[in-house]
């Protein structure tokens, strides 16, 4: 089994769009917005340290892949490492992506770390 790179910057999720990532930061949820501001859904993200940019954990476009609220009470404030392909912007089937923000669709492993 191939280890895959670990991203912890901006910079690293930038140069490892399109392949498969391990994401390490603080799980969290990100209120999603529509043009007008108007707030769509709460989503879990991998917050990156040092006030970096948050990537979603699945996307945000298919309700199904949201975690549970227990999962989402598991690990929020907390260390994780996310693994999975990671995309400039949430897949998003059967309709128009128009969201520039960083994703990891679909989940291979999310571990809490020390």
């Amino acid at each position: 089994m191939t280890q895959s790179p670990t991203c912890t910057t901006d910079a690293d999720v930038r140069a490892a769009f399109g392949t498969v990532c391990t994401v390490i930061g603080t799980y969290d949820l990100q209120d999603i917005t529509n043009a007008k501001g108007a707030v769509m859904k709460s989503w879990p993200v991998v917050r990156l340290e040092g006030g970096g940019r948050a990537v979603l954990i699945e996307s945000v476009w298919d309700d199904s892949k949201r975690p549970d609220d227990a999962t989402i009470a598991a690990h929020r404030g907390k260390k994780v490492a996310v693994t999975g392909p990671l995309h400039a912007q949430p897949p998003a089937p059967g309709r128009a992506a128009n969201m520039a923000m960083p994703c990891i669709s679909p989940v291979e492993t999310l571990r809490l770390l020390p």
